[in-house]
């Protein structure tokens, strides 16, 4: 392809230089051409015959940074030289751009040279990263632009870093990754092309092919005999195939630059070797051979390379911009002066004062981010919810309840009389209570042998019978009492009432006994409740300040800022907690003296007095028919019976009796009370938060404040890094601009 033919597209060529030239290719991944070989193949030649500048040779200075050659056509020869920087070394002299023109064309040499030592000088480094840009204009000049790697080394100098090879190699992985850069793997002639280092670096990242171009010099060295491999190698007979096929170039020989022949002059003598000399003069395809084709080809493929990757690095352009700015704006701000620290700081405290009651308590949310998360408000309700559940299941909720495993007294219809025992089954679907104390004796039937389990007091059920394991081994069928006329045994409370008499007329309840039993069950069954409820309440709120404030974008670079905010939000906490839990204590010391003047209390009281007399009673009368004829005189004696038994009672059983449904009643009343209450005094913790979390940050002092809104160093070096990544890309989004 000839200049004329790249008319038009110089435009993207030179907006693809500005990209480079800003530092675009360090996020971006650039088309362009690096040319890779090891020293010695002829690499400098090469690019030396390319761009008609003499590049630094091994005897002068042996490449330690990438060169970057942008040529562009024009009339007049001149050439530009400067320093691209890219690792930006703290404290880095600059240097001053160089412009070459054509009758000073031979200082090149020297300009590049002294741009490569001004590097390796500042960077401290045997290898760069940051680029000497060579820009060359001139009639010769394709639009192209290529890159020149050091060549790669497998041994060390005198006083060469040992790690010397790893570096080369470390800075060629960097374009040998970008999938966007078309190698040109240099290799002598006489070097097996399957041994070649360059070559197995280059299809390690490219195994199709599609990028790689080998270029083959010094056919002038191969050993007599062996053209016709190379030519074989040469036309792709040899090995897989490459997309953009093979090249071969002939550079000046040494005894031609001792000579001190021209560029131009060996370009010409280039083109009479492969004009005249076997097997290449025979070859067919002319454009594998020589530097001018070379040059041609790569431009071409550069404009291929660009026109096919530019939409798409537009987009990566402003999707990268972009991402790098919203990352750098959730960083926030990092104010300089006092003043503007502390205008931050009342920000901030303002935001903790508004945000934290919206967070805590009303639930309030934006958006389903996390529908798996409990809000505070939320995990404060659950709280209270269990605390609720735990206190309705205790003994003082339900002192009357007949449950498995306490005590009762059932009335044994057959016997006419009251069994005392312990409940082991309660059949609530048929209405049936068992004592494990009362048996009925007899074999079990084998269906209910082959269902033992070898466990005390294991329940067995079979054929409408409920069968209990004895510690023998034994299994016993249980003796079935009506759930209705069961009741809780207050025996346990005969037994206090018994121990406490006082020494006057025992025929009136013990308030002493009574006010006694009460303290002693919220003691030991509703305190560590409710100290769990506020101690629950504490880490709920502690959890969500802290997580609040690590969510304040505005604080999220002062790691000192977040860790004291923290901190005193700890303590805000901690002092609320203390203050809530003195009035928790004090609510459950004087709920430890029973007093209500709930009408429930009375009422249920009265209804008890009467209501297992009266259970007796349904109990007895016939069940059925209403039109069923009942003998008055056996109902007498029915009841009759019932209320002989009561009165047969001793003093101490009436007593027990009566004590027994006092705290039934009680009970209930105190658990609505503590069910209220409770959760409302503890959720003062969160409610003061807000208020108090307020009052502690205004006594953050001036010295305060200057030291905790400082960011980090590296938090500071991550802003930097963001906004020279967000400016660098914006360099690139005006160069697009300028295109059109």
């Amino acid at each position: 392809m000839t200049t004329e033919r790249l008319a038009g597209y110089e435009h993207y060529h030179s907006f693809m230089d500005k990209l480079t030239e800003a530092g675009v290719d360090d996020y971006i991944d650039l088309p362009m051409i690096a040319v890779m070989g090891d020293t010695s193949s002829g690499k400098s030649s090469l690019l030396s015959n390319i761009s008609l500048i003499e590049l630094p040779s091994a005897d002068v200075l042996t490449t330690r940074c990438p060169i970057m050659l942008k040529m562009h056509y024009s009339k007049k020869k001149s050439a530009t030289i400067k320093i691209s920087w890219k690792d930006d070394p703290i404290g880095k002299e600059e240097f001053a751009e160089r412009t070459i023109e054509e009758d000073n064309w031979e200082s090149i040499t020297n300009a590049i040279n002294a741009a490569q030592t001004h590097i390796i000088k500042i960077s401290g480094k045997d290898v760069a990263r940051d680029i000497v840009s060579v820009d060359i204009r001139g009639p010769h000049c394709e639009d192209l632009t290529l890159i020149d790697l050091p060549g790669i080394v497998r041994t060390t100098g005198k006083n060469e870093s040992a790690t010397l090879a790893e570096d080369i190699q470390g800075l060629m992985n960097d374009y040998l990754k970008n999938p966007r850069c078309v190698i040109l793997a240099v290799m002598p002639c006489n070097v097996d092309f399957h041994n070649s280092q360059i070559m197995a670096d280059a299809l390690k990242v490219d195994p199709s092919t599609k990028r790689t171009i080998p270029v083959l010099t010094k056919p002038d060295l191969i050993d007599k005999g062996g053209e016709r491999a190379v030519k074989d190698l040469l036309l792709g007979s040899m090995t897989q195939s490459f997309d953009c096929g093979f090249h071969m170039v002939k550079g000046r020989g040494q005894e031609a630059l001792d000579k001190k022949q021209s560029i131009e002059d060996g370009l010409t003598a280039e083109e009479s070797y492969f004009s005249n000399t076997e097997p290449w003069r025979g070859v067919e395809d002319k454009n594998l051979f020589g530097t001018k084709n070379l040059r041609i080809k790569l431009a071409e493929l550069q404009m291929k390379l660009i026109q096919s990757s530019f939409m798409s690095i537009v987009s990566d352009l402003k999707s990268q911009r972009e991402e790098s700015l919203e990352h750098l704006t959730s960083l926030g701000a990092i104010p300089s002066t006092l003043s503007d620290k502390k205008a931050l700081f009342r920000k901030i405290k303002e935001d903790i004062w508004s945000g934290m009651g919206s967070r805590t308590l009303d639930g309030r949310i934006c958006c389903l981010h996390n529908d798996t998360e409990m809000r505070p408000s939320a995990r404060f309700l659950d709280a209270s919810t269990h605390y609720q559940t735990t206190l309705s299941k205790s003994k003082l909720a339900n002192i009357s309840e007949v449950v498995v495993g306490r005590k009762a007294i059932a009335y044994d219809e057959g016997k006419g009389k009251y069994d005392h025992g312990t409940v082991c089954f309660i059949d609530q679907s048929q209405g049936k209570v068992y004592l494990e104390e009362f048996i009925h004796k007899g074999r079990a039937p084998s269906s209910v042998i082959n269902n033992k389990k070898g466990i005390t007091g294991n329940i067995i059920h079979d054929r409408n019978k409920v069968y209990i394991e004895g510690p023998d081994g034994s299994v016993e069928e249980l003796c079935t009492y009506d759930i209705e006329t069961t009741h809780s045994d207050p025996a346990w409370i005969r037994e206090l009432i018994k121990h406490n008499r006082p020494y006057k007329l025992p025929i009136f309840i013990n308030t002493h006994v009574f006010e006694a039993i009460v303290a002693d069950l919220i003691e030991r069954e509703w305190m560590k409740p409710t100290m769990d409820l506020l101690d629950c309440t504490s880490k709920v709120m502690e959890a969500a300040a802290e997580a609040f404030i690590k969510e304040l974008k505005d604080a999220s670079p002062f790691h000192h800022l977040q860790t004291y905010l923290v901190t005193k939000a700890a303590e805000v906490v901690d002092v609320l907690t203390r203050e809530t839990k003195r009035r928790v204590l004090e609510f459950v010391e004087r709920e430890k003296v029973p007093y209500t003047q709930n009408h429930y209390l009375f009422e249920n009281v009265c209804k008890l007095r009467s209501q297992r007399l009266m259970d007796e009673v349904n109990q007895a009368l016939p069940q059925g028919d209403d039109n069923h004829y009942v003998n008055p005189q056996s109902l007498r004696a029915t009841v009759k019976n019932i209320f002989q038994r009561n009165q047969e009672k001793s003093v101490d059983d009436h007593m027990a009796e009566e004590m027994h449904h006092a705290l039934n009643a009680y009970g209930k009343v105190a658990l609505k009370r503590f069910i209220d209450t409770v959760p409302m005094i503890c959720v003062e913790v969160m409610q003061k938060f807000a208020n108090k979390m307020n009052h502690i940050l205004s006594d953050t002092s001036d010295d305060e404040i200057e030291r905790f809104v400082t960011a980090p160093s590296n938090t500071v070096a991550k802003m930097n890094k963001l906004k020279r990544k967000a400016d660098t890309l914006e360099k690139g989004i005006v160069a697009l601009g300028e295109l059109y």
